[in-house]
């Protein structure tokens, strides 16, 4: 499974518990996002930011594209694509 099918498993898996993933792209050509989301089966939204505004914003990793975590409206953290079950569990659940 590609990095960008895991990440989207796992947001199907938190998704009931107010998970929220965003993908935001180098780029804003409505086609090449569609094409990219379609390609790897990603239903959660993906964003173009060829200004790097949001990349500037909440990036922590660096690479595109970029993930970000949102959990019940709160900006969590951005991600890699290397991100795992645990990791992502202990930004929605921490104790």
């Amino acid at each position: 499974m590609s990095e960008a099918g895991s990440l989207q498993a796992q947001f199907e898996q938190y998704q009931a518990d107010g998970f929220m993933m965003i993908t935001a792209m180098d780029g804003d050509a409505t086609e090449d996002l569609l094409g990219w989301a379609d390609e790897y089966g990603i239903t959660h939204p993906v964003i173009g930011d060829a200004a790097g505004e949001f990349f500037w914003t909440y990036s922590k990793t660096s690479s595109w594209p970029m993930k970000v975590l949102i959990n019940r409206g709160v900006v969590l953290e951005s991600i890699d694509d290397m991100a795992d079950a645990a990791e992502i569990e202990a930004l929605l659940y921490p104790e």
